[in-house]
């Protein structure tokens, strides 16, 4: 007889819909989170019922045997879809590795085999000889060990996914709790319904009503995807910290414990945070409530203020705290150079004019001696004013270039070509130069490296009074596993009070530079991503600043990314 409507049919048919809509609402929302797995996934589960739909309306075994084998094979693919809009949704790809996907994927690809040879092993289903077809009910199958495996597999990712859902329901269910209920409920109608028809307790006797029951699992995900916003809002940590533009993050429950933190913010902090510890043991020096505003620096000095956010759910209450760490790195230091900059001006300024006054006053009423003498020291002074001017020229000119792209320079030439010029404009006294060839770094700048080479050379030199004779430099360049530039002097260092002033950051009135000299180097360097420490490494080197037995030795180090071989 061919094939009629029925009123089960019909119903299927009905059904069809309710999955057309489900699965146009998943891809107009397919660039949102979790929008492409409810599309396939309303696509396939209405499919099954499209199918079963068209088997229920033939009077004879073989169509229905055949549409049932089709219908069987496409809902294998339901569960494991499942899982992955739960893995999705909770945030955890992580978890849902190569392996792991492939062994999933393996199954319904198996079973999909075995329901295309059935016939021939007969290990999913048989049918009775005696079996007979009824439109609007579905055959007798007497069904086989692959049936019931493939079973048990459906049920365990099943399981798996809910399972998962709850874990987010116990850490976060004051944040989105409605969500979690609504994915917790969604996976029973057809999970159950399944059940039943196969212990044979069905409430339609001879009709499995799972692809039927898929209709209020998809109802039930257009309510959070409306009204509790599934799709679009992700967990209210993450959005607030993409509102801040932070550029790590860490989530800490309502006692201030790390709950999730995400690689880059372990990467600033020191101690990296780690899930279960207190933010306390992270800022031991720092109360909780002072945290807002602060600024960090990690081991690349690069600078992150921290932003606090306070979070709540839906009535207000606190629940937790979102740490955003956000670059500042071209603000801080242009900060700094501002205040050094201005601090070392009026320093300088104020105390080279009042000698330039006094020095005024003695060529206005002194003998001529005394006025050569005086001019000779206003010139001087006036020079000095010069110097201080053109390097806080050289400051204001200094571009964030952390933040560019480096490219591959010959240190070895730089250098050389600086202590060439060294020999002309200190001729008392002696540069010598050890450099192995075409040693070449990473730079942003090749020109700020020369400018912090030249300002160290200049300091190192102005520790000798040149009528009393120069000093002798030595500028050696190697390549370690980073390159590292040594600069060498037989004469004074450079003052431990230049070097404090450095290590703190800041200049202030007890802890003051004489000049910019240093500072000048010292930005040249980090902005290429290098390193400026004192003493002899050979000894224990020291960084900026940090005292240690050799810390009266003449001798600077600078240290650069070097060239991937």
């Amino acid at each position: 007889m061919p094939w009629e409507l029925t009123a089960a049919s019909a119903a299927g048919f009905t059904t069809l819909a309710v999955y057309a809509a489900l699965a146009l609402v998943g891809w107009r929302n397919r660039t949102s989170r979790c929008g492409p797995e409810v599309t396939l996934l309303m696509a396939v589960v209405g499919l099954s019922a499209l199918t079963y739909s068209i088997q229920l309306g033939y009077d004879a075994v073989a169509p229905q045997s055949f549409w049932w084998g089709l219908t069987f094979a496409i809902s294998t693919l339901a569960p494991f879809l499942w899982l992955g809009f739960v893995v999705q949704y909770v945030s955890r790809s992580q978890w849902m590795t190569r392996r792991r996907a492939a062994a999933f994927a393996l199954e319904p690809l198996v079973m999909i085999g075995a329901i295309a040879t059935n016939s021939a092993h007969g290990l999913v289903w048989t049918v009775s000889s005696e079996a007979v077809a009824t439109p609007g009910a579905a055959v007798e199958l007497a069904f086989g060990p692959l049936y019931y495996g493939h079973l048990l597999v459906a049920y365990v990712t099943v399981t798996i996914g809910m399972w998962m859902i709850f874990l987010v329901g116990i850490r976060w269910s004051l944040v989105y709790w409605k969500q979690v209920l609504v994915l917790l409920v969604a996976p029973l109608p057809p999970f159950l319904s399944n059940i039943a028809f196969v212990l044979g307790i069905s409430p339609v006797p001879s009709l499995d009503l799972t692809p039927f029951m898929f209709t209020f699992t998809g109802l039930l995900l257009v309510l959070g995807l409306y009204r509790f916003d599934l799709l679009e809002r992700v967990p209210i940590a993450r959005r607030q910290a993409f509102q801040a533009m932070g550029d790590g993050l860490v989530v800490l429950n309502s006692d201030r414990v790390v709950i999730q933190v995400d690689d880059i913010a372990r990467r600033i902090l020191d101690p990296p945070p780690d899930v279960g510890s207190r933010i306390d043991d992270v800022f031991p020096e720092t109360q909780f409530e002072q945290l807002h505003g602060t600024t960090v620096t990690d081991a690349n000095n690069l600078a992150y203020d921290i932003r606090v956010s306070d979070l709540t759910d839906e009535r207000g209450d606190e629940i937790g705290y979102a740490l955003a760490l956000r670059d500042v790195t071209g603000r801080h230091r242009y900060e700094q150079r501002l205040e050094v900059a201005n601090r070392v001006l009026r320093h300088n300024l104020r105390n080279d004019m009042n000698v330039v006054r006094g020095y005024a006053d003695i060529v206005a009423t002194g003998s001529d001696a005394e006025t050569k003498r005086a001019a000779r020291s206003i010139l001087d002074r006036t020079d000095d004013l010069l110097t201080v001017s053109d390097k806080a020229r050289k400051v204001s000119e200094l571009d964030d270039s952390h933040t560019q792209p480096t490219t591959t320079h010959d240190v070895t030439a730089i250098v050389a070509g600086i202590v060439h010029q060294s020999r002309r404009k200190f001729p008392e006294s002696t540069f010598t130069f050890v450099g192995t060839p075409h040693v070449e770094a990473e730079l942003t700048d090749a020109g700020s490296l020369a400018t912090a080479i030249e300002e160290l050379t200049e300091l190192l030199v102005g520790q000798v009074d040149g009528e009393n004779g120069g000093v002798t430099i030595q500028i050696a360049v190697e390549r370690r596993d980073d390159v590292v530039i040594r600069i060498e002097s037989d004469g004074p260092p450079i003052p431990a009070v230049e070097r404090e002033a450095l290590s703190a950051g800041s200049e202030t009135p007890l802890r003051h530079a004489e000049g910019l000299g240093l500072w000048l180097a010292y930005w040249c360097v980090i902005e290429n991503g290098g390193e400026l420490a004192f003493g002899d490494e050979a000894d224990g080197s020291e960084e900026v600043g940090a005292p240690n037995s050799k810390s009266e030795t003449a001798t600077v180090r600078l240290t650069f990314p070097a060239r991937e071989e």
